[in-house]
């Protein structure tokens, strides 16, 4: 399992205090992604400017010849250079260059997990899996979930849908809730906005609603220009409300959080200048409520 960031005493990724487990990977490319250091399998290493003083001992470190000034971005890491031996992080006092994408063992993450157990238990908390994309990790996010049961915790899932329905039929009966995206009703806008149809999404939406014993939450990250046309609101709450599970869907205002990864990728950033939304923005979208029979919520 390869994990990319760990928050431990979350209380914004389901019910409770939670600990939020990144996994690195994602089939999808959406242009407002708020984790680009997600998208990719293999590790990366992500420079932060802000703690750079500038040295260079990173560039007169590194065996490979990968590390090169970017006037915008800073020392910026060639991934396809980089063989990821880490001397250019070793070389650095500063700390500003993290390493993207950890191993784990189940039992080494269960280690971590344990120790706000007492939070969990107080508060009706667990763990959630989020990413990139947790179901591309199926058979280890079973595994965890089964010891998390047995320990007394809840489990949350945040995915894209864009993964093979075995993924999700293998770790669907020891997942309590499930927080699925919906991106556009078109294949082909969504096609341009995150690299791939939505076929295989809103398939596997319709079989969770028929098969999955727990909660089905749908988030629809708002996105100006991209998706925020009244017809694709109102076709996002038509899928949503001919569902049986379903009972709440939550838009997600448009952030400019991920700004400074792409940065430390040597990214450039799709969105340009757009700016963040804030929560009170999206509040007329509950007057939707009146027309469908569905609860709608804005986090």
């Amino acid at each position: 399992m390869r994990v990319f960031n760990i928050e431990r005493c979350s209380t914004e990724d389901g019910p409770g205090i939670r600990t939020t487990v990144f996994l690195k990977g994602c089939l999808l490319k959406c242009r407002w992604c708020a984790n680009p250091e997600s998208q990719l399998f293999e590790p990366q290493i992500l420079f932060k400017s802000v703690r750079c003083t500038g040295c260079g001992r990173c560039l007169e470190t590194c065996p490979a010849g990968a590390i090169y000034y970017h006037p915008d971005y800073g020392m910026i890491t060639d991934g396809n250079k980089c063989s990821m031996c880490r001397q250019c992080i070793d070389a650095c006092y500063a700390d500003a260059r993290v390493v993207q994408g950890e191993d784990y063992t189940v039992e080494e993450l269960m280690e971590v997990l344990i120790k706000d157990e007492a939070y969990y238990l107080a508060s009706g908390g667990g763990v959630t899996f989020s990413g990139g994309e947790p179901l591309l990790y199926a058979p280890f996010i079973k595994k965890c979930s089964v010891l998390a049961h047995k320990r007394g915790w809840n489990v949350l899932v945040e995915t894209c849908g864009c993964v093979p329905l075995a993924n999700i039929k293998e770790a669907a009966d020891d997942i309590d809730i499930i927080y699925c995206d919906y991106k556009h009703f078109s294949e082909e806008r969504h096609l341009k906005l995150t690299g791939k149809d939505n076929r295989e999404i809103l398939s596997n939406i319709r079989w969770l609603d028929k098969n999955f014993k727990g909660e089905i939450f749908l988030r629809y990250p708002y996105i100006p220009g991209c998706n925020d046309e009244v017809c694709a609101i109102e076709r996002f709450l038509e899928f949503a409300e001919s569902l049986e599970k379903v009972e709440e869907v939550v838009f997600l205002p448009y952030h400019r959080l991920g700004l400074d990864k792409y940065k430390g990728l040597g990214r450039a950033y799709e969105m340009g200048d757009m700016e963040s939304l804030k929560i009170k923005d999206l509040q007329f979208l509950k007057e939707y409520e009146k027309k469908y029979r569905i609860k709608i919520s804005v986090q």
